[in-house]
């Protein structure tokens, strides 16, 4: 690389370069580098609606899902369509930031967090779902809900700038100020990048003069030997070449590690990003990626015969690896034809090379992807592969059954497999995540082998047994066909106390939950452990027709029953802003719209407790207030109000209608601070222009 700046731009260039990047590795953070195009945005989407828009604003699809996640330096939220997929699984305990050059990561939260951390396995599709995962300080990079984060943060800013002193007032709530100082470089940091900018200028002089001397050497013995300059171009490829290659061996190696290691290797790479597109500029090996992974996902023989006998080192550019992690041989396991595989084993690529994000091995994708051929291939010569887990403890029947791939489970089971086998951490076995891809044939498949039916109705760490997940999956198909196999349609989780029927009325599954009113309707009277019926859960999903349903079964008295810490169906309904379950329950039962919690809190501070869907958590503001007088200067015990609570969520458009049509909201005596909670500077804007316009 060197050699090249030094080419391209003499020796006073390649110091200016050096220096530079000095001072960028020095400083704050100033870019993202990834390798795909992301986007800064205030807010991310706070609900599928709002995600859904989002998604189709950027024209992201399945292969290349939309997400918005904090960047790596928590500098900002930022939004992207993600060329690894749109549905990607993560563990609870974590939230998720777009590390390295642009791998969706795990950042775990579950001991830094006090409340809101995800409490369960979920997709990335659905981090909105999570919304303290999507709230972080930008001034200080840390989520908002990290305390030790901020506190430490602001220690560090204590110490850097004594006269900009500021305390952190903390109560129950949460902290009341957290100001807006900024990290700056001490004095000691100035000094020593003095120092070894002197260094580097004094080597790269001593550098260039050397590099001269051996140029001009060479140039003779190239006169007499008779070498030509194309050569010389030939050799330095090769070079970068053999250089990209064991970055590539560092970065599949980083997910062979143990996963909570991964940010530290993260943060030792990220120098080494920053620098690419110098290199980017003078490789060529790209090209030859993109054509090489072009002919294998076409299962072109003659054409993978035709490219790859052209290339001296034909092993490097096959383990290189594209955007997704995949290299040569994980493409040809999810499509191509069995001989391109035969091949690219034949040029020495690892069997058992894993993809760079999820720790799949070729085995996996090509189970996923029903690749049958690839498939036996594999286990009639590389079957320990089998036995290998991917970063979320998953072996390849595991990715067959969630495909719904029968055909492959038959051909593993042929060859001794062990399909029985559970995820290490949840237990989850491929029943369960033949629910989750509601593949009835897969179900089928496992029913019929006497070996492995009993999987059918085992259960997974938390209690959840294949009911459940099929319940939460919406296929009645499935969950028909598991009643029937006997499955325990009665079982209810460990921890949360849920049924099937409260996940099917969760999810707003109509037709499932008519068949278990119909063959088991006593679980209509279940709760959970916090106390919640069938009707907060309906009221979740905003499915009237659910609600419809179970008012056929229910005395009106016990479906409007409230939780032991007296939280009603309107409050749930409102929570999560479904404006046509609010209208239903305040006219069938009017006297909610006034009730409060044990906490103090009453509807309006509902409606903003949660972000996203502003424009329907203002209609209901508005219907519940014309309609039935809801009193919207209410505060709870602690002080809050519904315009803390919209300033806390970041809700512009809530923060604005509220200012805009109750003027005295955030003077009410007891309340807290709403301004001091919002850290937006989108919502700082409204509230100075609202400031102005009321005293003008």
């Amino acid at each position: 690389m060197l050699k090249c700046i030094y080419q391209k731009y003499g020796v006073f260039g390649t110091i200016c370069v050096f220096i530079v990047f000095i001072f960028d590795t020095a400083s704050a953070p100033s870019g993202h580098h990834f390798l795909f195009k992301v986007l800064p945005v205030e807010n991310c989407p706070m609900s599928k609606e709002e995600w859904d828009m989002a998604s189709t604003r950027l024209k992201c699809n399945t292969t290349h899902g939309y997400h918005c996640v904090p960047d790596k330096y928590f500098t900002s939220l930022i939004e992207f369509c993600y060329p690894q997929g749109y549905r990607l699984p993560f563990e609870k305990g974590n939230c998720l930031e777009l590390a390295a050059d642009g791998i969706l990561n795990h950042v775990p939260c579950a001991k830094a967090f006090s409340s809101g951390c995800p409490d369960r396995f979920y997709f990335s599709n659905e981090l909105y779902k999570f919304p303290k995962c999507l709230t972080i300080n930008t001034d200080l990079r840390c989520f908002d809900a990290d305390i030790e984060c901020i506190y430490s943060r602001l220690m560090q800013n204590k110490t850097a700038e004594q006269h900009n002193k500021s305390t952190v007032d903390y109560n129950n709530d949460g902290p009341i100020q957290i100001p807006y100082n900024t990290v700056r470089i001490n004095s000691a940091l100035i000094i020593v990048t003095v120092l070894l900018i002197a260094m580097v200028i004094v080597l790269l002089i001593l550098a260039a003069l050397i590099y001269k001397r051996k140029i001009k050497w060479k140039g003779k013995r190239e006169f007499k030997t008779g070498k030509s300059e194309n050569n010389e171009l030939e050799l330095t490829g090769k070079t970068h070449l053999k250089e990209e290659n064991e970055e590539s061996a560092i970065k599949n190696e980083r997910f062979l590690i143990d996963i909570n290691e991964i940010h530290l290797k993260e943060e030792n790479e990220e120098s080494i990003n920053e620098n690419e597109p110098l290199l980017i500029e003078i490789k060529e090996v790209p090209e030859d990626l993109r054509k090489i992974h072009k002919i294998i996902t076409e299962s072109d023989e003659n054409g993978f015969e035709s490219f790859i006998n052209q290339l001296e080192d034909k092993t490097s550019l096959l383990e290189e690896t594209d955007a997704r992690g995949f290299n040569s041989l994980h493409l040809a396991a999810k499509g191509s034809k069995v001989k391109i595989f035969d091949k690219i084993i034949g040029c020495e690529v690892r069997i058992d090379s894993k993809v760079v994000n999820d720790g799949r091995n070729c085995l996996h994708i090509a189970a996923h992807h029903g690749n049958y051929p690839v498939c036996e291939y594999i286990l009639k010569n590389y079957q320990k592969l089998f036995e290998c887990k991917d970063r979320y403890n998953m072996n390849p029947a595991h990715w067959a059954a969630l495909a719904g791939q029968k055909s492959i489970l038959e051909l593993m089971m042929e060859h001794d497999c062990d399909l029985s086998e559970k995820t290490e951490k949840y237990e989850e076995n491929i029943v369960l995540f033949a629910c989750m891809g509601k593949s009835l044939s897969v179900c089928q498949f496992v029913h019929s082998k006497e070996k492995i039916a009993w999987v059918l109705k085992a259960t997974n760490r938390e209690g959840w047994n294949s009911i459940q997940y099929a319940a939460k999956a919406g296929d009645l198909g499935v969950f028909r066909f598991l009643v029937e196999k006997g499955v325990d349609i009665t079982n209810k989780s460990k921890q949360t106390g849920k049924n099937c029927l409260h996940t099917a009325c969760e999810k707003g599954h109509v037709d499932i939950c008519k068949y278990i009113l119909e063959n088991s309707p006593d679980l209509i009277h279940d709760r959970d452990k916090n106390g919640q019926h069938m009707g907060h859960f309906a009221a979740k999903s905003g499915n009237v027709e659910i609600l419809m349903l179970l008012l056929k079964k229910l005395d009106i008295d016990d479906l409007m029953k409230a939780t032991a810490d007296n939280i009603n169906i309107l409050h749930v309904a409102c929570k999560y802003a479904r404006l046509e379950m609010c209208k239903l329950i305040s006219v069938k039962c009017p006297s909610l719209v006034h009730e409060m919690t044990e906490k103090g809190w009453q509807s309006a501070l509902f409606i903003t407790e949660r972000a996203g869907a502003e424009n329907d958590r203002i209609s209901i503001l508005k219907y519940l207030v014309s309609e039935h007088n809801l009193d919207v200067y209410h505060v709870s015990r602690s002080g809050k109000t519904i315009l803390y609570n919209a300033c806390v969520n970041r809700s512009p458009k809530l923060v604005k209608y509220l200012l805009a049509k109750y003027p005295d909201l955030p003077d009410i005596e007891k309340s807290m601070n709403p301004f001091e909670a919002a850290k937006s500077k989108e919502i700082d804007n409204i509230v100075q222009r609202h400031y102005q316009k009321k005293h003008t």
